[in-house]
């Protein structure tokens, strides 16, 4: 113990940034994330605050022989950039910015979160906008090294797609400029690998530079529609119909929850609700609203913004914060949104343990199957209609029980018509989750990229890339994958 004191004592003379233990007033802060459900205490956290920082983290967690995770925005939806007794690698400190106005790129360094992100560009950058993600607190290595969705991404592809450099500490301590047209063949490699494999597989991710696009308009058409869940069969058939024909400028989230009735705002009901943002002008956006307008929606609510204030506005709506969650994805093909699955989730809706549970699904293609990103990465998804989420939430831990049954039983129910699942929606009772994520063929070559950088596994959790776990659904299901995050 007093050499291990010896050893953390030093580690923290030599940080930029600095050490952060249990008892001290910001440990509760950095090591809470947006998931009540999972708390795993690290032995202590390292909040770094350079390059060389992140370099001794590593080189300190491989000779005490601790387990090392990385928290980003503290976003992972299974608590995997946490651990429990070993180190956790805090990026939080790290969030310069350098804008490169004539090439339309943004140098960001991995421990901003979009919310900073969005606010440096409305401020520095405008008109120019980034491909980021639709939660404000969400941070960006995770989000990229896994896809990454945004509202625009049907105009500009996902968001490791507009990705051009990603500079990653390797578990050798090696700081590596990966691109696609790197000198060693290795980082081409690598740079693949984390475009689309998933973050915490590969290395630290430090820094990255984004590439930037000029709108049409110099604002966004956002904001909802609202339907009665009663007519979930009606107005859910008729959005899939409308959604299947849109133009790449519109994209068109769905959600199926509890919301204020707008009638009596005290009180909560069932509703469907369309979250359009369209990426040119106002008026045709509404002109493209028609067809679901003319439904009669109980609510409409409609702006007209730049998207980083549009995602400043609305950006805030699906967090967890302190309670208790837990996720379940899917990936919906060509047959989009089948009566069977439309019945399906407005039964199971009705008889959610907590009202708070809801379903939201992102709507792609356009851009994001394009044939000219095919293969920059390793995202197998780029063909399907919508990524399917499914949140439960709730307050008590005795309940935690009756609301992951219920919602691996809607799961379930609904796998028949699933393609696969969403990494950045890492689910610890995915049964196949590996090729889930990623596909058989990239799985294959992610694990060999993987043992190329990492040849001893130091980077890893219970579904890193490279990880045998498999969960069992037997019933009563076991909840034990939960409540850890490395094997």
């Amino acid at each position: 113990m007093a050499e291990f004191r010896t050893a953390v004592d030093e580690l923290a003379r030599k940080l930029s940034g600095y050490v952060c233990e249990p008892g001290s007033a910001e440990y509760a802060k950095v090591v809470a994330i947006d998931n009540g459900r999972t708390r795993t205490p690290p032995a202590l956290v390292v909040r770094a605050n350079s390059y060389p920082d992140v370099r001794r983290a590593i080189r300190f967690a491989q000779r005490t022989g601790l387990s090392l995770t990385v928290r980003g925005g503290g976003h992972s939806a299974a608590g995997y950039c946490l651990n429990r007794g070993g180190i956790v690698l805090d990026l939080g400190l790290m969030k310069a910015m350098t804008l490169d106005r004539e090439n339309k790129r943004l140098t960001v360094q991995m421990g901003a979160l979009w919310n900073d992100v969005y606010g440096y560009v409305d401020r520095a950058a405008a008109p120019l906008i980034p491909v980021g993600g639709g939660c404000l607190t969400v941070g960006l290595p995770g989000f990229l090294q896994g896809g990454g969705y945004s509202f625009v991404s049907r105009s500009y592809g996902l968001g490791s797609d507009n990705v051009t450099m990603i500079r990653l500490v390797d578990a050798a301590g090696e700081l590596r400029t990966l691109t696609a047209d790197a000198p060693r063949k290795e980082d081409r490699e690598l740079f693949w690998a984390c475009r689309g494999g998933g973050g915490g597989n590969f290395g630290v991710a430090v820094e990255m530079t984004l590439q930037l696009h000029e709108p049409p308009a110099d604002t966004v058409l956002g904001g909802h529609l609202s339907y009665r869940l009663e007519r979930a069969e009606e107005v859910i058939a008729a959005y899939d119909t409308w959604a299947k024909d849109l133009p790449g400028a519109m994209a068109a989230y769905g959600y199926v929850g509890h919301d204020p009735d707008p009638a009596e705002p005290t009180r909560k009901i069932p509703v469907f609700r369309i979250t359009p943002v369209y990426n040119g002008a106002y008026a045709d956006g509404v002109a493209h609203l028609q067809p679901m307008l003319a439904l009669n929606p109980i609510d409409v609510r409609l702006y007209s913004m730049t998207l980083p204030k549009l995602e400043m506005t609305i950006g805030r709506s699906t967090l967890v914060g302190d309670r208790l969650a837990y996720i379940r994805s899917g990936m919906i093909g060509e047959g989009g949104w089948t009566p069977g699955m439309i019945r399906a989730v407005r039964e199971a809706m009705a008889t959610a343990p907590s009202k708070d549970s809801f379903v939201v699904w992102t709507h792609g293609r356009g851009k994001v199957d394009d044939p000219s990103f095919t293969g920059q990465g390793p995202y197998p998804h780029r063909d399907k209609r919508y990524v399917f989420e499914l949140k439960t939430i709730w307050d008590d831990p005795a309940d935690t029980r009756a609301n992951v049954e219920w919602a691996v039983g809607l799961g379930e129910s609904l796998k028949p018509h699933f393609h696969g699942a969403y990494v950045n929606y890492i689910d610890p009772l995915q049964e196949q989750w590996a090729t889930a994520y990623y596909g058989a063929a990239n799985l294959a070559e992610l694990r060999r990229i993987k043992k190329a950088a990492d040849p001893d596994g130091f980077f890893r959790f219970q579904q890193s890339v490279d990880s045998p776990f498999e969960p069992d659904l037997s019933r009563p299901l076991d909840l034990s994958p939960l409540n850890r995050t490395l094997l």
